[in-house]
């Protein structure tokens, strides 16, 4: 099912302006709950231009019966594909509740996108501070567009350890649950 973000952008930004980092990481985790409810793994995430939702997802492992839809991964392609200039782009956000692996981040880079938000570091399989070792290393020009997006960490991470406290409680055998359990059990 392709996802119409034109109409859901504009029908969520007449209902609702994000006016803080706390907020916009609100709604992402709501998502996630949603996800969690739907038996997948309680990760979201969203872009933002300022206060407006440009768009968010959510994992589907479970439901697409595929690896390769990470939240940030699905709303990035999205982002992508609806033509922002560069200027604009470097002034997106994303906001996940899980700090992206190597491929979203990649992925992030590569899109221009100016801050990264994220509530819980991913223990197994987060790239923030790998990339940005990397990054702190080398020497490149300054015509280079591919620059280290802004990071912020932490934000309303108990929110986003105790969904993935309940999903693991919700489904013991089930998928994902390990990694799962490496989130929060790093944290107890």
């Amino acid at each position: 099912m392709k996802f119409n973000c034109e109409k859901v952008w504009c029908r969520m930004n007449q209902i609702r302006k994000f006016t803080s980092s706390e907020d916009k990481m609100r709604f992402v985790i709501d998502i996630a709950r949603k996800a969690l409810d739907q038996g997948e793994l309680p990760i979201a995430a969203a872009i933002f231009l300022g206060d407006e939702l440009i768009h968010y997802s959510h994992t589907s492992e479970q439901q697409d019966k595929r690896y390769l839809v990470h939240a940030e991964q699905k709303v990035l392609l999205e982002v992508d594909q609806m033509g922002f200039d560069f200027k604009s782009r470097k002034k997106l956000e994303l906001y996940t509740n899980l700090e992206p692996c190597l491929m979203c981040l990649g992925m992030a880079i590569s899109c221009a996108i100016g801050e990264i938000y994220y509530s819980v570091e991913a223990v197994e399989d987060g790239a923030v501070d790998f990339v940005k070792k990397e990054y702190d290393t080398r020497t490149f020009g300054t015509s280079n567009p591919f620059t280290m997006p802004q990071i912020v960490k932490g934000l309303l991470r108990d929110q986003s350890i105790g969904l993935f406290r309940e999903f693991v409680e919700r489904y013991s055998d089930g998928m994902g649950v390990e990694f799962a359990r490496s989130i929060y059990g790093s944290y107890t």
